[in-house]
């Protein structure tokens, strides 16, 4: 019993978190501008918030506003609050 409360914990967590790899969509609840480019604060599904930079330097700009949502392809995750999404790839959702 006590296995299987780990794994459904586990799942749970893990669940909660994007991975590398993977496509995730997220609501743009906050735009903050920087140097050269901007800071996306985001929204899942589930309202867990996160951030992502988007900058021509990175390869990953593109035009958003608030209020869009928006598809990242994910690179890697930086565990910080709130975690930090390194995108290969953003496009604005219709």
């Amino acid at each position: 019993m006590k296995t299987i409360l780990q794994f459904a914990l586990a799942a749970l967590l893990f669940g909660c978190n994007p991975s590398s790899g993977s496509r995730e969509i997220y609501y743009v609840s906050k735009i903050s501008p920087e140097k050269d480019g901007k800071t996306l604060h985001l929204k899942d599904q589930n309202n867990n918030e996160f951030t992502t930079v988007i900058s021509i330097p990175n390869g990953n700009y593109i035009e958003v506003n608030e209020g869009d949502t928006i598809s990242i392809e994910i690179e890697s995750v930086i565990e910080t609050y709130p975690p930090i999404l390194i995108s290969k790839d953003i496009k604005v959702l219709e």
